[in-house]
């Protein structure tokens, strides 16, 4: 059983790619890849299921596999191998001895290799899948170097970052929650003001890099991050004084359950800014498709009943402008105009009563 791609990318890079790639695929299936190269295992659970028996960077990997774990004698093997191609390296992932698993009956193999593998090819490339993949991708659950990198210091972002901190006034007696922190800039900002924070976000990967970017301040325990979701906050009661969500509202499966749990953890009087696009960013580089079919956006006195019901007293919704913010920010001039205006910016600053 072989399957390959070529790309356009050097041997050295693909091999690097594919690890960090197939890494955090296996993780989202709760395998675990344990990248020592050569002696390395691969974990499904605490149950060893793989054994890396080559490892050279840029050329081939080789696995000893063991997907009857119940029968001795059942193994197949893995190799992933990395050669030239006329558009750059090909990539090829072969499963051998995969017959002996499934026994000599062809009919068996072939319903495996349908049910499991063509169907899986053919359903990840069907529009809604890949639909699902390039949002979660870019935005709604970012992961990947490519996310990672526009991330870190993610340009376009930094107007509306600019009005939630003037919205917020954070001070140094200010405990901040952050929902949905992506990579950590926002954070890295807020702490300027002397205040603590926690955050979470539901990806792995962001919340790596969120730690990296702000490492001074949690090993300071100024800052604590974690993989969590927002409609079930890993916080007691009354643990903050504020909270921030920029960027996630449309995106969340429970709006009201989300809300619910954030007026559950701020305290008395404790403040929240939520910062969302409206229905005229559809279609725009701020929301483009697939992404926008996947987005929910709110009429002002919708978002202003859910925020209500959720236990917040006073609530006000406003669209302010970012064009400032974005000069001050650094968006490239040819870019300014998308900043201009004030209907595509949602900004609701609500108190808990």
């Amino acid at each position: 059983m072989r399957s390959s791609v070529d790309v356009a990318l050097e041997a050295k890079h693909a091999f690097e790619t594919l690890v960090d790639e197939l890494s955090l695929a296996l993780a989202d299936r709760g395998l675990k890849l344990d990248r020592r190269s050569v002696g390395g295992r691969i974990f499904e659970g605490d149950l060893e299921v793989g054994n890396i028996t080559e490892w050279k960077a840029g050329e081939k990997i080789s696995v000893v596999w063991h997907p009857k774990s119940w029968e001795k004698g059942t193994a197949s093997e893995l190799k992933i191998t990395f050669s030239p191609s006329s558009g750059g390296t090909l990539v090829a992932v072969e499963q051998r001895g995969w017959d002996g698993v499934l026994g000599d009956a062809g009919d068996e193999l072939l319903g495996w290799f349908a049910a499991e593998v063509a169907s899986s090819m053919l359903s990840a490339s069907s529009p809604s899948r890949l639909g699902d993949w390039m949002t979660d991708r870019k935005a709604r659950r970012p992961s990947g170097a490519q996310s990672r990198g526009f991330y870190r210091n993610p340009t376009y972002h930094w107007p509306n970052f600019l009005a939630v901190l003037d919205a917020l006034a954070l001070g140094p007696g200010d405990h901040m929650l952050e929902v949905g922190c992506g990579g950590g800039a926002f954070l890295s900002e807020a702490l300027k003001s002397g205040c603590l924070a926690s955050a979470v976000d539901h990806s792995p990967d962001m919340v790596s890099l969120a730690s990296d970017v702000n490492r001074e301040a949690v090993a300071q325990k100024r800052l604590r991050i974690e993989v969590g979701e927002a409609d079930a906050l890993p916080f007691p009661d009354e643990a903050f004084s504020c909270a921030v969500m920029t960027g996630v509202f449309n995106f969340l499966p429970d709006p009201q359950r989300a809300l619910e749990e954030v007026c559950r953890v701020l305290g008395g009087g404790g403040r929240l800014v939520l910062f969302t696009g409206t229905k005229e960013l559809r279609g725009t580089p701020a929301a483009p498709e697939p992404m926008a079919s996947r987005l929910r956006f709110y009429e002002d006195d919708e978002i202003k009943a859910l925020v209500k019901r959720a236990g917040f007293g006073s609530v006000k919704v406003e669209h302010p402008s970012l064009y400032e913010n974005a000069k001050k920010a650094g968006v490239p001039q040819e870019d300014l105009e998308l900043f201009k205006g004030t209907r595509g910016s949602q900004l609701v600053v609500a108190r808990k009563a």
